[in-house]
């Protein structure tokens, strides 16, 4: 069994991130400091796990992060019962959801859950399953959250939330296509992932996430398509993490992989960022494929430079069939839903939708126009 598909955990990069975050930083930075970017970068508690090792140094620095340590440790023993009850859930109704993402990689790519935060839980569905998947949510108590917009092309995805018996706020993000820009939205289907996925019996007898090769392909295609490189640390260490173990017949399958499903300069300017900063390795070979297949791809425009949000919707608009579908697209990101917009500016009253909506217009023309 190659070491992509079996399950695995991979060595933690550990003292990387205390030379990251000095290189980053200067090695004068004070402590406070240092644990506030660790913090914005998601890395405190590999952060705290390299500390450990005997060149790390710096027991002061590992004492003051050990209670958000903790915190964290404790916080994953509830999330992961949460996870396992919806997972469950979701097999007893026989409806298919893929967990992906962080939650996948927490129990995969990292030597302990805790030490991969997140703040949701990322399932991915059958776009036909939305229906039956939001009502077995809400059979497992969650509620629909109106801090995302809905509409079937501006949105691939809807929130869920709950609060458990200890207070702690469980989030689902229920996706039914990987990422909401459209020229990326089918770049892998959900049976094409749900053929290859793998168990994970720590998450339920039944919970399955993409195979490593295929949780690749989706960390490169999130990077760009949702924070346009934007990078945290941490999403850098998945990437490491995830590729650490491969052999060469799992680089070609994911060299491969990539081309075909055209996201080969996603997942070379993942890498290479990753090989930058944690020193992750990328075969000679697969780097060279990646570069000349590239230039080619019509997801090149999220590699080149800093994507604005007219861009995104031009590019929307373009991949749509249609004027029908295009004029559909606009209207959903001018006029969301009424919910919605009464979250998004903190007021109930129905009486001021009105002014609400056309203030959201100017003020959304005139950012597009600057970003």
């Amino acid at each position: 069994m190659s070491a992509a598909i079996g399950h695995h955990v991979a060595r933690i990069p550990g003292p990387n991130i205390v030379r990251d975050l000095h290189r980053t930083m200067g090695r004068g930075a004070d402590r406070s400091a240092m644990i506030q970017v660790a913090e914005d970068e998601g890395v405190t508690a590999l952060l705290w796990e390299s500390l450990a090792s005997a060149d790390a140094g710096d027991t002061t620095l590992r004492d003051e992060i050990a209670p958000s340590v903790r915190g964290a440790a404790t916080r994953e023993l509830l999330a992961q019962i949460e996870i396992r009850r919806v997972s469950e859930r979701f097999a007893r109704e026989r409806v298919r959801a893929l967990i992906i993402k962080g939650t996948a990689l927490a129990y995969t790519a990292y030597a302990s859950a805790w030490h991969r935060p997140r703040t949701d839980t990322d399932l991915l569905i059958h776009p036909d399953d939305a229906a039956e998947s939001m009502r077995v949510l809400e059979s497992c108590g969650y509620e629909r959250s109106d801090a995302v917009t809905a509409g079937s092309l501006v949105s691939h995805q809807a929130a869920f939330e709950r609060v458990d018996g200890h207070g702690l706020n469980h989030v689902i993000d229920l996706h039914w296509r990987l990422v909401n820009p459209q020229i990326l939205a089918n770049a892998l289907s959900f049976e094409y992932l749900w053929d290859r996925a793998r168990l994970v019996p720590a998450l339920g007898p039944d919970a399955r996430i993409p195979s490593a090769i295929d949780a690749v392909l989706i960390a490169s295609i999130h990077r760009l398509a949702h924070h346009q490189g934007q990078d945290r640390l941490i999403w850098l260490c998945d990437l490491h993490l995830l590729t650490a173990p491969f052999t060469d017949s799992d680089w070609n399958a994911l060299a491969s992989a990539a081309c075909r499903f055209g996201v080969a300069g996603l997942c070379l300017d993942g890498l290479r960022q990753a090989r930058a900063r944690t020193g992750t390795r990328i075969p000679p070979r697969v780097e060279e494929l990646w570069q000349d297949a590239a230039p080619s791809e019509r997801s090149h425009v999220y590699v080149s430079g800093p994507v604005l949000k007219r861009d995104v919707l031009a590019s929307d608009l373009a991949e749509l069939p249609g004027w029908r579908d295009r004029a559909r697209l606009v209207k959903e990101h001018a006029f969301p839903p009424a919910a919605f917009m009464r979250t998004r500016y903190g007021i109930e009253s129905p009486m001021w939708l009105p002014a609400l909506y056309v203030h959201r217009l100017v003020t959304g023309a005139f950012k597009w126009l600057r970003h």
